[in-house]
């Protein structure tokens, strides 16, 4: 931890290079336009988590200096708006050239017309090789390929071609990360765009280069882009005489012997493509980014990719290769050979599996040379060309569209292989934010359709009573999936020795060795498209062949152990081991770390909406969807495994998912320590269900973090540090109970504890007005505070909500006499920037409910029961305003919802009595700053009126800090801008929190 935070230290005070990272990550990102929200982000990776004045300087020098009269205006005002607002909103001091410019563009600029008709910038796409890449042919010298490109802003408003898509952006990446691929190659690609493919085509020497689109508009920024870059360029579609194609080969020739490509561009609408023009090209390659998008253009997409794909007219019409590899599904490391001991002057290849694997794991690739092997054509001994072959990226936005694509590839004779997880690019792109890889697959097509025999295969794993033999049945159903059902089992009982009342029906009928049956049976030659391939996972044992878990598609089903458990015992007696969910978690694990996180689905979601689940199972692992899933015939199957009588005898009652009961049956409390065991496991991989099940199901979307930071955070909760989604109390607890707690929030500054032992006081103060028993100690709790803080690396810009719980009952009810195991210590920290603007200042309205009384419950024991404060802020939030005024019962004003207020009238502060509010802690800094600032300071009862026609007016709290007030009820305060008293108290706090608080132990400034 401590190397950590060193770490972390150095970052903040060291110099920034624009050469190397992070300083060449944000310089990079500006240069391609990312989001403002994703600079912001990196500048503040910069500075170790704030925007200081060093790194505004070298923005200022590297970013926004360099761009003025050159870059695209409006984003620069953007960009220079948020960076303000930021490096505000942290009490730092913003650099007087950042505050010039952006008053140029406010007075220049009247409107912001980036997003508007087809504005055209210019990007610069900064491709960044890793270490270890330098002898890469891709990798320039300085690790850096630059690539300036005029696009558009506009992706959706008829100026698409001349955007800049995310597939573009991988397969570029691709290209990069395989240069031996398509050096010397001829490459053709379809849909080109800003034409950033080509250009990286030219850069990794291929021999020849055409890029097409069927837009006019599209080929003319395409040609601009390839001048941008140097590239030497032809336009037009070439005429069709014998003469005009003998020099189109004759300037492909002088391309190929100065290794230098001539770049074509041509127009090319698929729907009048005929296949006389398209022959004529012969490509090697064939590329596209983005173009499986339209149903109704597909049929012609299709076509032409067969039209260039068809070897036929290129094995007739070419001299043979001598010893060269037919039909890889990755063109391995192509390395010049000599044929026969001589040097014919012609450049063969060869095919060096090992070499391309060990290239790729020196520079970060990921290579599966198994299934180059599997999916390999074999080696030619006719002599015939290597096949043309297509790499297509995509981002699958519609399954059904996707799907109606493999439908017509399948009737067009192509065979399509998704390769996004065997062949896998380096990330030259780290500092775009905006670029989400997850999302994008490239497929590899080649003509002839699926090998003999060759089946893909998918693996389901669960526990038994999952449900699992009826999802067996369900893809049965499909003419083209053959099923296995469990084909480990006599591995599994062979290895273990477990007993069965089948045991030996088993041994003796299902081949037990391992790798025989992997090899022969699981990934055996089939008759079908798929192989559906039903697995327990207890039957996941160590010493497996490897390409069990490498190759196919998996998925995991669970079951929660309330449904599975009941019905176990009839066969076997339940035990840990046999319910199998610590395998299953573990087989997700491993699977995550091979990179193809497996799909989970929950039974309970087949039950209540199969087709739903189904049809989304179906998508994420890229087969189509067949109604003949939903149902089948009762009673026994011919695929049923020879165990089938003592396990499958309700499934063979069934003809579907449905449930045939409403509510579950009773659970035998005689597994209640084994459903204590299992249940957290279940859990765990529910979360990664795509969809979940419950009694009440929300039908809202998964809401967005307001810092995406806390996403990924550690609590203390009792006696331990959990995950965020583990961090819960029981449902025994008094605060589930009846809001039974105490409760502090604390701020973090500069490796310091703000205020820490003030707020300590008044935490124990109000757990004795309580009443409180078995309350943990002031050092246990700075303690867990302290352990906390350091776990998650937060030592600044963060926000603790600190509570301590009554703690758990021994039954439910009232009484504090149940609660007889002492009190729950509750520590949650997050990212957090002050909640409000306290630049600009927040609106307040005042609310109709009334402050507690101390005749009712007094405010100044800080309890958790915020009732009265909800409705409030229930009434502010209703009325769009920042917060709510609460008034005390005669009328005077107490407080907001949640914080404390202040006015300025003629030079003097004023703050109401805390009679009926919480005598704030930054209140009582703030009164301590008004008294040290040389200002008269009042604390009496105040009408609302008073602030209605007050000078000045804020509000105080941990959360906050100190918050400008610039209207209340619609009625101005002031001149309705932040006033001098407030921006003077606001300095001096900030200078407060910079110089006072509790360390951090360990942490080193």
């Amino acid at each position: 931890m401590a190397k950590i935070l060193n770490s972390a230290a150095a970052m903040a005070n060291s110099k920034l290079d624009p050469t190397v990272p992070p300083g060449l990550h944000l310089v990079s990102a500006f240069l391609a336009m990312e989001p403002t929200d994703s600079l912001i982000s990196i500048a503040r990776a910069c500075g170790g988590g704030l925007v200081t004045e060093r790194v505004q300087r070298f923005i200022w020098d590297y970013c926004i200096g360099e761009a003025i009269g050159k870059g695209n205006a409006p984003y620069l005002k953007n960009f220079l708006k948020k960076l303000i607002f930021e490096i505000e909103s942290s009490h730092s001091t913003v650099l007087d050239e950042l505050y010039e410019q952006y008053g140029y563009y406010m007075t220049s600029l009247k409107d912001d017309i980036s997003g508007k008709g087809n504005t055209r910038v210019c990007k610069c796409i900064s491709f960044l090789f890793p270490d270890g890449c330098s002898g890469s042919p891709s990798c320039p010298m300085p690790r850096k390929l630059m690539v300036p490109l005029h696009c558009s802003l506009n992706m959706l408003e008829g100026d698409t071609g001349c955007a800049v898509w995310p597939a573009s952006l991988y397969l570029s990446e691709f290209v990069l990360s395989f240069p031996n691929i398509f050096f010397r190659k001829s490459c053709f690609e379809v849909g080109s765009g800003v034409g950033l493919v080509g250009i990286c085509l030219y850069h990794v020497k291929a021999s020849k280069v055409i890029l097409s689109d069927g837009d006019l508009s599209t080929l003319a920024n395409m040609k601009l882009n390839l001048e941008l870059n140097q590239l030497r360029t032809d336009t037009g579609m070439p005429e069709r005489s014998s003469q005009d194609l003998n020099m189109l080969y004759r300037k492909q020739a002088k391309a190929e012997m100065d290794n230098k490509s001539q770049v074509n561009c041509i127009h090319l609408p698929w729907e009048s493509a005929t296949k006389n023009e398209l022959q004529e090209f012969m490509p090697d390659i064939v590329l596209g980014a983005d173009i499986i998008y339209d149903p109704s253009c597909l049929p012609y997409l299709v076509q032409l990719l067969a039209i260039l794909l068809n070897i036929k007219k290129a094995c007739s019409e070419s001299q043979p290769l001598k010893n060269s590899c037919q039909g890889l599904l990755i063109h391995s490391n192509c390395i010049d050979i000599k044929v026969n001991g001589t040097d014919d002057g012609e450049a063969h290849t060869a095919c060096d599996l090992d070499g391309l694997k060990s290239k790729a794991d020196q520079i970060g690739c990921e290579v599966d040379v198994p299934l180059v092997e599997r999916l390999e054509n074999g080696s030619s001994k006719d002599g015939l060309k290597k096949a043309p072959v297509a790499y297509i990226a995509a981002v699958i936005r519609n399954i059904e569209t996707f799907s109606y694509f493999l439908q017509l590839a399948e009737l067009a004779d192509l065979a399509v292989t998704d390769i996004t997880e065997t062949l896998r690019p380096l990330e030259l792109l780290p500092y775009m934010q905006s670029y989400d890889r997850s999302s994008i697959r490239i497929i590899f097509q080649k003509m002839g359709g699926q090998k003999q025999g060759e089946v893909e295969v998918i693996h389901s794993w669960s526990a038994p009573r999952s449900l699992s033999t009826s999802l067996m049945y369900s893809f049965a159903q499909r003419d083209d999936t053959e099923v296995l059902d469990e084909p480990l089992y006599a591995t599994f009982l062979k290895v273990t020795g477990v007993e069965r009342p089948y045991r030996e029906e088993v041994l003796s009928k299902m081949e037990s060795d391992a790798n025989k049956v992997v090899k022969e049976v699981i990934f055996g030659p089939g008759e079908k498209k798929y192989r559906f391939c039903k697995h327990m996972a207890k039957q996941h044992l160590p010493g497996l062949p490897n390409d069990l878990m490498k190759k196919g598609k998996h998925f995991i089903l669970i079951r929660n152990p309330l449904d599975i458990l009941p019905s176990f015992e009839k066969v076997v007696p339940p035990s840990f081991l046999e319910l199998g969910l610590a395998e299953l978690v573990s087989i997700y694990s491993d699977l995550s770390q091979l990179g193809k996180p497996p799909v989970v689905i929950d039974a309970a979601d087949l039950q209540q909406d199969p087709e739903g689940t189904l049809r989304g199972l179906c998508e994420d692992l890229e087969i189509p969807f067949d109604d003949a899933m939903l149902r089948w015939e009762a009673g026994p199957k011919p695929i049923d495994g020879v165990w089938a009588p003592w396990w499958y005898k309700s499934v063979h009652q069934s003809t579907g998912f449905n449930q045939t009961r409403k509510y579950p049956q009773p659970f035998p409390f005689s597994l209640y320590d084994l459903l204590e065991k299992s249940l957290p496991l279940y859990n765990m991989l529910r979360r990664h269900v795509r969809k979940t099940t419950a009694l009440l199901k929300s039908p809202l979307p998964p809401p967005d973090i307001p810092v995406p930071a806390n996403e990924k955070l550690l609590a203390w909760v009792g006696d331990e540090i959990l995950p965020r989604e583990s961090a819960k109390v029981s449902v025994f607890d008094s605060v589930v109970q009846g809001g039974d707690s105490v409760w502090e929030g604390l701020r973090v500054y500069n490796g310091k504890i703000f205020k820490l032992e003030e707020h300590l006081d008044r935490l124990f103060d109000s757990a004795k007005a309580l009443a409180f028993k078995n309350v943990p100690t002031r050092e246990e709790v700075k303690e867990a505070i302290f352990r906390t803080l350091i776990r998650n690396g937060m030592f600044d810009n963060a926000h603790i909500r600190l509570s301590l719980t009554r703690g758990k009952k021994v039954t439910s009810g009232m009484s504090p006499a149940f609660n007889l195991y002492g009190c729950t210590l509750i520590v949650l920290p997050e990212w957090k920037p002050p909640v409000y603007d306290n630049t600009h200042g927040i609106n307040l309205v005042t609310a109709t409910t009334r402050r507690n009384s101390p005749n009712n419950l007094d405010s100044k024991i800080h309890h958790n029961n915020l009732l009265n404060n909800i409705l409030a802020k229930i009434e502010g939030n209703n009325a769009d305003a920042g917060d709510a005024i609460m008034l005390d019962k005669d009328g005077y004003v107490s407080e907001t919802n949640a914080t404390n207020i202040f006015l300025v009238k003629k030079g003097r502060v004023l703050t109401p009595h805390a009679d009926y509010c919480l005598p704030g802690i930054t209140r009582a800094t703030v009164m301590d700053l008004v008294v040290k600032e040389d200002l008269v300071l009042e604390e009496r009862r105040i009408s609302l009126s008073e602030f209605h026609t007050a000078d000045e007016v804020w509000t105080t709290g941990t959360m906050g800090e100190l918050t400008p007030v610039v209207k209340i009820d619609g009625r101005e305060i002031g001149d309705g801008k932040v006033g001098p008293v407030t921006q003077r108290l606001q300095n001096a706090y900030k200078k407060l929190t910079e110089e006072s608080g509790v360390p951090i132990p360990s942490y080193q400034h």
